[in-house]
């Protein structure tokens, strides 16, 4: 039996052929599944980002709020000091005229 070498030869090509595309395809199929996990770590990673900046604008906004009350009770405290000095000031008022009434014919008489 002679060996023909075209034939061994074409049988060593397709053999390298062959392991050429498996090696492609598993090469591909590597670069997919990194490619999975690339994408899944950035959108776990925006999830993250997306949480912090929710957490972040709900603290602002609490602040806000809780900022807002303190002057509304600031602002309410203020004109209770206002309505006593108002009331002071009628009673005095109110003192001044009872005086004035009371003494009204002395100080014509003088």
């Amino acid at each position: 039996m002679k060996f023909d070498v075209t034939l061994l030869s074409l049988l060593l090509s397709l053999v390298v052929a062959i392991s050429g595309w498996v090696a492609r395809w598993r090469d591909k199929l590597k670069f997919e599944k990194q490619q999975a996990i690339f994408e899944r770590q950035q959108a776990i990673h925006q999830a993250e980002a997306a949480a912090v900046k929710a957490v972040n604008e709900q603290r602002d906004f609490n602040h806000l709020r809780s900022n807002q009350v303190q002057i509304s009770q600031g602002i309410a405290t203020g004109f209770d000091e206002i309505e006593r000095k108002l009331d002071h000031l009628l009673e005095q008022v109110g003192e001044i005229k009872a005086w004035l009434i009371r003494n009204q014919g002395t100080i014509h008489s003088e």
